[in-house]
C-alpha cells in the first residue's frame, strides 16, 4: 500500500512539473503577441474627447480642446507613461505643465499634419536608422505617435514594439511613492521600428541610458566607423526590432546624449563628424565632384544626391535645471533640481555647433530651439530633461519627417 501511495505521489509531482512547464510556455506565448503589433487588427480611438484613458485625468487636471487631433493621454499605443504628463501630473500647479505642453503641440499642428500628409503623398520609401538616448527615443514616439493619429487616418503599417516585461522607474514620479505602469505596454522599451504606408521605415537603437545589451548597442560609433571603412556606407547592425528592408541607411539620425560630461561629449561628436559623417560626404563628392552645402536646423537642409547615406545631426535639447547653466550637476539641492523656464544658453548645443558644420562634416544640425521651454519639462522625479508629451519632441519629429523627404 505504501509503496503505491508512493508511485502515485510521484506520478501527480511529475504530472504537475509538466503543467508548470506548459503554462510558462502559455504565458511567454501571450507576452510575445502582447508586445508585437499588427496594425490592420488594432485600431484605437482617436479622439481625446474618447479615448480609453481619459477618465484618468482627475478634475483638477487641464482638459484638452474638444475634437483635439493628435494624441493625448495615452491614446497613442506607443506612449510611454512617465513621460505623458496627462496621464502623470496631479494637481493644479501639474495642470499648468499639461497645459503649456499640450497648447505647444497644437499651436505647432498644422506643420505636423503637413509633414507626415506630404510624406504619405510623395511616397518615398526610404529607411531610416536613429541612435541616441531616451530624448532621441523621444523623437521616434513623437514620430511614430503622430503618424497614428493623423486626421486622414493612420498611416502606420506594421511596427516591432517590444514592451519590456519590467521597466525601472523613479519612485519619486508618482505622488503616492510609485509609478503607474513599470511592465507592458505604456512602460518602456529599447529597440523599437515601424514601417509607413509609402514603404518609409524608421528603426531606433539606444546607445546610452537605461538599456538591455541584448536590444542596445552601445559600441554603435565603432561599427558605423567599420561600416564606412568596409561599404562606403553604414548598415543598421544586429539590434532593430524589425529586420529592415534592405542593408542600406538611406538616413543616419544620431545625438551623442546627455549622459556624458562635455570633454568626452566633445571627442564622441568629433568621432562622429570625422570618422563617419565627413567620410560618407566624401565618398559622394569623388562621385559627383562637389556637395552641395546644407544649413543648420529648423529649415529644409538639401543633398544633391541619395545615392549615399545622409547624415543628421539632432542637437541636444536644452536642460532647464535651476543651476548656472541648466546642466544636472552632482550634490544638487532640492532647490536646484526645480525647473526654472528659460536658460540663456545650452552649453551642449554650444559644444554641437562648435564642432559641426554642416554641408562640411554633416548633412544637417537640427536644432530644439528651446532655451524659453522649460516649463514643459516632465519635472516629476526631478526630470527637467524630458519633456511632456505631447510636445516639444512631436515638433522636433516633424521637422526630422520633412529632412527625411529632402533630396
Amino acid at each position: 500500500m505504501a509503496a503505491r501511495q508512493q508511485k502515485a505521489v510521484a506520478a501527480v509531482a511529475i504530472l504537475a512539473i509538466f503543467l508548470g512547464i506548459a503554462l510558462n510556455i502559455a504565458i511567454d506565448i501571450v507576452k510575445y503577441d502582447y508586445q508585437s503589433y499588427e496594425f490592420e487588427e488594432r485600431r484605437l480611438p482617436k479622439s481625446v474627447d474618447r479615448h480609453p484613458n481619459s477618465q484618468r485625468r482627475m478634475s483638477s487636471a487641464y482638459v484638452p480642446p474638444s475634437g483635439m487631433g493628435g494624441y493625448y493621454n495615452l491614446s497613442c499605443p506607443f506612449e510611454w507613461s512617465k513621460y505623458s504628463c496627462a496621464y502623470m501630473q496631479r494637481g493644479p500647479k501639474a495642470a499648468e505643465i499639461v497645459r503649456a505642453s499640450t497648447e505647444y503641440y497644437l499651436e505647432h499642428m498644422t506643420s505636423i499634419q503637413a509633414a507626415f500628409n506630404r510624406a504619405v503623398k510623395e511616397g518615398q520609401s526610404k529607411r531610416i536608422f536613429f541612435t541616441g538616448d531616451s530624448l532621441m527615443r523621444q523623437i521616434f514616439v513623437g514620430i511614430a505617435c503622430n503618424a497614428w493619429s493623423l486626421q486622414g487616418g493612420s498611416i502606420i503599417e506594421n511596427a516591432e514594439i517590444p514592451w519590456k516585461e519590467e521597466w525601472p522607474c523613479k519612485e519619486t514620479i508618482n505622488d503616492r511613492g510609485h509609478c503607474f505602469i513599470t511592465g507592458g505596454q505604456h512602460s518602456g522599451f529599447d529597440a523599437a521600428s515601424i514601417r509607413l504606408t509609402n514603404g518609409m521605415e524608421l528603426h531606433f537603437v539606444p546607445h546610452r541610458g537605461f538599456k538591455d545589451e541584448d536590444t542596445a548597442e552601445p559600441h554603435v560609433l565603432q561599427r558605423l566607423v567599420s561600416d564606412v571603412a568596409r561599404h562606403d556606407g553604414v548598415t543598421f547592425g544586429k539590434k532593430t526590432a524589425m529586420s529592415p528592408g534592405g542593408p542600406k541607411v538611406d538616413v543616419l539620425v544620431y545625438n551623442v546624449g546627455i549622459h556624458y560630461n562635455l570633454r568626452v561629449t566633445r571627442k564622441h561628436i568629433r568621432h562622429y563628424a570625422n570618422e563617419i559623417s565627413k567620410p560618407l560626404m566624401m565618398h559622394e563628392e569623388k562621385q559627383h565632384g562637389s556637395t552641395k552645402n546644407v544649413t543648420i536646423s529648423s529649415n529644409s537642409a538639401e543633398s544633391n544626391s541619395s545615392s549615399r547615406t545622409r547624415t543628421i545631426y539632432v542637437m541636444s535639447p536644452a536642460q532647464h535645471y535651476n543651476t548656472n547653466d541648466g546642466q544636472w550637476q552632482k550634490g544638487m539641492t532640492d532647490e536646484s533640481k526645480k525647473c526654472v523656464k528659460e536658460i540663456p544658453s545650452n552649453p551642449r548645443a554650444k559644444v554641437e555647433q562648435e564642432l559641426l558644420i554642416p554641408g562640411v562634416n554633416v548633412d544637417v544640425l537640427l536644432d530644439y530651439d528651446d532655451l524659453s521651454l522649460g516649463h514643459m519639462h516632465v519635472q516629476k522625479g526631478d526630470d527637467c530633461s524630458h519633456y511632456c508629451m505631447p510636445g516639444v519632441p512631436d515638433v522636433v519629429g516633424a521637422r526630422l519627417v520633412e529632412e527625411f523627404l529632402s533630396e
